[in-house]
């Protein structure tokens, strides 16, 4: 499969490092209280199926998502890495709040919220701030995901909302954030099918609109989702169903 820079990278971004699947265990010191925890860490993986619209990847890297965030057994800080210190006080505040429950859903909604915390505590750099948004609102897409897989549709609905919220916030910044800003195109094809998926369709299709016309990969999937919404479906689709978007 052949994808633009911009949708290869961040499909990548949201999926994690492409190869081989192998995961393994691995002691980590929690960066917050210091507990050791064993984890599981996905050394690499690979994607032989074309990922949805909001570029969740296809086997064999979608099987690997209850790998992709870990949780601390003492303290519950929640992250992809929880050797990693949190960087501000909201952080720890955010951490040191009761879990909402015990699935992975709840695990990446926690390390959304503990994200978003940073990002908020962080307002001199827009760069960073922009990265925090963004990685908020993909752990609560990931929650939506982990929702999908349970068949929870009124939580998925709930966290796609959250990620949207989330999302915005990141294209907000877009102009001052130069890194993140080569992935504004990726983003709001995400955020369209975020929101179309949540049943908020004037709000998928005001970021589907704002698809650049002269990225024609791009802007084939952006009128699949305008066709999508016109038809108010909510459903689960994938690249590969986009008419006229290069295979």
């Amino acid at each position: 499969m052949k994808f633009r820079n911009a949708i290869l990278s961040f499909t990548l971004f949201a999926a994690g490092t492409l190869g081989a699947t192998t995961i393994y265990p691995e002691k980590v010191k929690c960066g917050n209280c210091g507990a050791e925890n064993e984890v599981t860490m996905v050394g690499s993986t690979n994607q032989m199926q074309y990922p949805d619209l909001d570029l969740r990847p296809g086997e064999m890297a979608r099987s690997t998502l209850p790998h992709q965030v870990a949780e601390c057994k003492k303290c519950h800080y929640c992250a992809p890495d929880i050797g990693k210190k949190p960087e501000s006080e909201a952080a720890k505040k955010a951490i040191a709040q009761p879990m909402p429950g015990d699935g992975l859903a709840d695990r990446f909604a926690r390390a959304a919220e503990i994200m978003r915390a940073e990002a908020e505590a962080n307002s001199g750099d827009a760069e960073k701030t922009a990265m925090q948004y963004l990685h908020s609102g993909m752990f609560f897409l990931r929650a939506a995901w982990a929702c999908d897989d349970d068949g929870k549709q009124a939580e998925a609905v709930k966290y796609r909302r959250l990620s949207a919220t989330e999302l915005e916030k990141t294209l907000a910044l877009c102009d001052k954030a130069r890194s993140v800003g080569e992935w504004r195109t990726a983003i709001l094809l995400v955020l369209s099918d975020a929101c179309r998926r949540a049943g908020d369709f004037e709000r998928a299709e005001k970021a589907a609109k704002l698809v650049p016309s002269d990225r024609k990969q791009e802007r084939a999937i952006a009128d699949f989702q305008l066709e999508l919404c016109r038809k108010k479906d909510t459903g689960r689709h994938t690249l590969g169903e986009v008419p006229g978007f290069a295979k």
